[in-house]
């Protein structure tokens, strides 16, 4: 991507150079087959007149500057004209007023309302017929002048009918009126809106600059557009010493865009230039104007020239993106101001076409491009930070749920300990004595039947007990414990145990009523061995099988058949499957073997429900 990287870079400069250069290679055509009037005769107060050539141009004096001037143009006028005469002049940057043959026809109020210093505009109007006639005229305009620094300036002047003219108006008042005056417009709302802007982000150094670059430039251009009015004349001298002002701004905000912070010494440098150049203003005569104006212009440029090279600077040597976008704007800043300068220095050899008032709204709307991407790179920042904020969020509040449901879980088998300790203690010192008495009772009084059911409860309930007692891993001890109860119950029936777990796989999540199952389990399978077998020898195993554990249960006696009506199989099935396990019988050379095979880590019914 570095090659369309480059491309557009070099398309950027080309079109740099080609807006700095277009003003000066395009030329507006003459209008074809109108009269040139480029001869008159210069009369200003008491001058008994003279000779000029037009364009003329009448430069400030340090005496004697009359309010208005006066150009006595006389020119023969074909019969075949006819009576639709109309005039043309293409640029005149004063406010004027037009007699033909002594007739009245245009005042000073009828001129456009962007008439400045640095505005020049087009007038055309139609000749008054009745003052018009065949053969010799006389045309007086007369120009408002006065003592400022701003040199008058006056065109050539054509005369033919309204179509002739219509093409070189046209595009006069496009470029000198309408462009202008949408310069100006763009210039006020962008420079409002960053004004604006730095009311949110006010100790950002970029905003503080721009916001007063912005204020004392839409004061200084506004005057320098409608300057020459009269509700606004009398103010112009006092706008004219802003002018240094805003050309150190700028050079201001050219450090802040290659992320200098501008010291404070420049800003103070800005303020006092206008309160040095405000008694220019006061005093009011031909000499403070020029040095007021001089002044502005000399600061213009070389702050322009020097904030061009700052970016230049941060362009190329800190490849700042900022700074590459800004520097066809700070370029074009430093050579208008140049360009302008040369022209007025050179009336008439040159138009009196400013670039300046062009180039201002093009630097803003730069300036505004490089904002939005800032704020696009800040929101992108902003995103990634929020990704990684939510994504951090949501681990911390995995956490604290785990947390919380560990607390809860822990919380709940604190309860349940002490409710079992309660339990197992009310289950031996209670019931286990009357079962115990019942026995002793049996035993004396030979009720074989009551003495039976006594102990078959009794060892019943001790599994229930030792069950209640059990952590998470220890279901070896639960097996040990019912491997102990089991042996004296057969041997008084006569029947070997071979009994082994020492290959059982380790079983985690071994609650009491899990292990209560497994032990019923294993209870129901030995009992149905002893009724069914009947077994002399059963054999106990643990061991693993494949991703499983296994416990065998295998008696020497015949294969079990269910019978009619018992659920003995059907309640070790479905505790196995409670258990996520499975419980299945099969006949083997000898007799019967039973296996349960479990999963490595039980399911805790009695967690999920608390959880």
């Amino acid at each position: 991507m570095n090659w369309l990287r480059n491309f557009g870079w070099t398309a950027y400069a080309i079109v740099t150079l080609a807006v700095a250069l277009a003003p000066d290679l395009v030329t507006l055509p003459e209008p074809q087959g109108a009269i040139v009037l480029d001869r008159a005769t210069f009369l200003s107060g008491n001058d008994p007149g003279r000779e000029v050539s037009l364009p003329d141009v009448i430069y400030a004096r340090l005496y004697d500057n009359p309010d208005v001037v006066r150009y006595q143009i006389d020119f023969e006028l074909p019969a075949a004209a006819g009576s639709d005469v109309f005039l043309l002049i293409p640029s005149i940057n004063r406010r004027l007023s037009l007699s033909l043959n002594g007739e009245p026809f245009l005042g000073f109020d009828s001129n456009a309302l962007f008439t400045g210093p640095l505005t020049s505009s087009a007038v055309k109007v139609q000749l008054p017929r009745i003052a018009l006639s065949s053969g010799r005229n006389r045309l007086l305009v007369v120009v408002e002048s006065g003592s400022l620094a701003v040199p008058t300036y006056l065109s050539r002047i054509y005369l033919g009918s309204e179509a002739t003219l219509a093409t070189m108006f046209k595009m006069r008042t496009f470029f000198d009126s309408q462009l202008k005056t949408m310069a100006l417009a763009a210039h006020v709302l962008i420079g409002f809106g960053l004004v604006f802007a730095y009311f949110f982000r006010p100790n950002d150094p970029l905003f503080s600059w721009l916001a007063s670059f912005n204020v004392v430039g839409i004061f200084l251009v506004v005057a320098l557009f409608i300057g020459w009015q009269p509700p606004f004349d009398r103010i112009l001298p006092f706008i004219v010493p802003l002018t240094p002002a805003v050309g150190l701004l700028s050079f201001g905000v050219a450090l802040t865009l290659v992320n200098i912070r501008p010291p404070n010494i420049l800003g103070y440098t800005a303020f006092a230039s206008v309160l040095v150049l405000l008694p220019c203003a006061i005093i009011d005569t031909p000499l403070m104007k020029i040095i007021a104006a001089g002044t502005g212009a000399v600061v213009v440029i070389g702050a322009s020239v020097v904030a061009a090279v700052v970016v230049a600077w941060g362009a190329f040597r800190q490849d700042n993106t900022d700074a590459r976008l800004m520097l066809g704007p700070y370029f074009l800043l430093a050579w208008f101001a140049i360009h302008d300068v040369y022209v007025t220095a050179t009336l008439p050899a040159h138009a009196f076409d400013l670039l300046f008032p062009y180039q201002r709204p093009l630097f803003l709307a730069f300036i505004t491009a490089v904002l939005m991407r800032r704020m696009g790179v800040s929101l992108d920042q902003l995103d990634r930070s929020n990704e990684n904020l939510n994504l951090k969020l949501a681990e911390r509040e995995a956490e604290l749920a785990a947390f919380h449901r560990q607390e809860r879980v822990k919380t709940a088998n604190t309860v349940r300990e002490q409710e079992r300790q309660r339990l197992t203690h009310d289950l031996h010192d209670g019931i286990s004595g009357h079962l115990v008495s019942i026995i002793a009772l049996s035993e004396r009084t030979g009720d074989k039947t009551v003495e039976q059911a006594a102990r078959e409860a009794l060892n019943d309930l001790r599994l229930v007990i030792y069950s209640l007692d059990l952590g998470d891993t220890e279901l070896p001890l639960a097996l040990a414990n019912f491997r102990e109860r089991l042996v004296p119950q057969l041997h008084r029936l006569g029947v070997a145990l071979d009994w082994s777990m020492a290959a059982l796989p380790e079983v985690s999540g071994v609650t009491p009523g899990n292990a209560l199952a497994i032990l019923r389990i294993l209870q129901e399978a030995i009992t149905n061995a002893l009724k069914h077998g009947p077994a002399r020898k059963i054999v106990v195993r643990g061991h693993a099988a494949a991703d499983r554990v296994a416990i065998t249960v295998e008696n020497d006696g015949r294969a079990f058949v269910e019978n009619d009506g018992g659920h003995g199989l059907t309640n070790m099935r479905r505790r196995a499957e409670q258990l996520h396990g499975k419980v299945s019988i099969e006949a083997i050379d000898n007799g019967a073997k039973l296996t349960l095979l479990l999963p490595s880590r039980l399911p805790d019914f009695e967690d999920e429900a608390v959880a």
